[in-house]
């Protein structure tokens, strides 16, 4: 099937100077930012309105040794969608993708919303992962086209606030539905961002670059879907050792696919990913760390906080979404940033602000201090907020002009495997330590001295390799 969107002039990237909110918000870029919020928006209020929804669920059809398999899968899913999503996008078009991807998606809840077993649950997240990981990607790739260079900032700050609604509405709607209905109604709650994906997409006049159809790399991605595999395992086994295998050979599984990448078939990597001495290598390095980081300290979060403060489950859920409150409104402050000397300052700073808060949160728990626990939050999503867009923005942008459009749709996948990984390296600290068991006697502050230590090491790793990101110039 050929293209049908129309194609973008000169780099791939759309300069105007026009450039203010108003721009951003009417006409065809606000129809743009529509279809890309509507893709982001099922993504973040999926993963937060079926929390509530997943535990009586395994306990009403028999699924509770098979629960975190319905994670697992969903992961899984994202990523084989993901890392396809550029070659599926050019060879059948990207409004044809996304309206497919939203009927994959509701398929996908279909089947959970009909579940007489556990194992439908686990098929209908799979779908839905599928489905989730090409919509992001796609959403993603096509910022560089749709926007001026000079909108990205504010285009990911729109998104931010996007996250952080759905970090607050997610659970509610869940929750509300859960015990008004029944955990079979919360499935339904994402309804309407899959039928306003499907409205946007149809309408978007939506542009891609001028760059060479990307083909789609069988063999990378299926050695991706190994290690993916492999280091989803760290989730499921038991035993300190057992996990410890599980995230090194995940890990290790890696290196053979961006070493053998466009040897064995098509390349699935833009030319310098993850090479150090690349800006776009950094960058692709600085988004995985952050992510990983974050995730090593957010996996026990929330349990940590019940343990120790001993608070009421809606006061700890909005605890943990201070940190996305925070994100939303920093990154709304930083897109006024234009000039680019201040811009790459707050840009790697924001691996100074992970670092303050994981300290923070380690010693909080240490401590019991509540204003630390929400210092450490603050700053976090600080963090995120004066860095994630420009980091994005400035891998998009350092790919070579055939290379862009998949450069930009690999971002959310680099973002995905960043927080697989910390989450096994978290339960993987948490078994050596004896989180759970010290939880359950009132105390988290030698695990969380390591757990939290482990996330500040990440973020002074991601500081240092933050010095290689840098902004085009305009």
């Amino acid at each position: 099937m050929p293209r049908t969107e129309k194609p973008g002039k000169g780099q791939g990237v759309l300069q105007d100077v026009n450039v203010g909110w108003s721009r951003l918000l009417k006409g065809r870029e606000g129809a743009m930012l529509g279809l890309i919020s509507a893709g982001i928006g099922l993504h973040a209020f999926n993963q937060f309105a079926i929390v509530a929804a997943l535990p009586p669920a395994a306990k009403e059809i028999g699924g509770t040794g098979y629960f975190s398999w319905a994670y697992t899968l969903y992961f899984l899913g994202s990523i084989a969608g993901g890392t396809g999503a550029a070659a599926m996008r050019d060879r059948f078009g990207a409004r044809f993708i996304l309206v497919l991807s939203a009927l994959i998606f509701a398929a996908g809840g279909l089947l959970t919303l009909s579940a007489p077993a556990f194992s439908w649950i686990m098929a209908g997240r799979l779908l839905q992962g599928i489905a989730d990981g090409l919509i992001v990607a796609i959403c993603y790739s096509l910022i560089p086209a749709n926007f001026p260079s000079a909108l990205i900032a504010k285009v990911f700050a729109v998104e931010a606030i996007v996250w952080a609604v759905a970090a607050i509405a997610g659970p509610l709607a869940g929750g509300l539905l859960t015990e008004a209905y029944s955990w079979r109604a919360s499935f339904l709650a994402v309804s309407p961002f899959v039928a306003l994906l499907a409205v946007f997409a149809l309408t978007a006049k939506v542009r891609v670059t001028e760059a060479a159809p990307v083909p789609l790399s069988v063999a990378t991605i299926s050695l991706c879907l190994a290690a993916s595999f492999v280091l989803s395992l760290s989730s499921v086994v038991s035993g300190g050792a057992m996990q410890a295998v599980a995230v090194v050979a995940g890990a290790g599984l890696f290196l053979p696919a961006l070493k053998l990448d466009g040897r064995i078939g098509p390349r699935l990597f833009p030319e310098g990913a993850f090479r150090l001495g690349s800006v776009l290598g950094h960058g692709f390095w600085v988004l995985f760390l952050m992510s990983a980081s974050h995730s090593v300290g957010s996996v026990y979060l929330a349990l940590m906080i019940d343990a120790v403060f001993g608070f009421r489950p809606a006061v700890v859920g909005y605890l943990v979404v201070t940190m996305a409150l925070a994100w939303s409104a920093v990154a709304v402050v930083a897109s006024r940033i234009t000039a680019l000397a201040p811009r790459h300052r707050w840009m790697r700073a924001g691996a100074l602000f992970q670092l303050v808060g994981f300290l923070c949160l380690a010693t909080a728990f240490a401590s019991g201090s509540l204003v630390l626990l929400l210092a450490g939050q603050v700053a976090i999503g600080t963090g995120f907020g004066v860095a994630w867009a420009s980091v994005n923005q400035a891998a998009m942008e350092a790919a070579a002009r055939q290379e862009r459009d998949l450069a930009s749709a690999l971002l959310p996948t680099i973002s995905t495997a960043g927080y697989a990984i910390g989450a096994g390296v978290a339960g993987m600290i948490a078994s050596a330590t004896g989180l759970v068991s010290a939880l359950e006697n009132g105390e988290a502050g030698g695990p969380a001295l390591w757990l939290y230590g482990t996330a500040a090491a990440g973020a002074l790793l991601t500081f240092l390799l933050g010095f290689g990101v840098r902004l085009a110039k305009p």
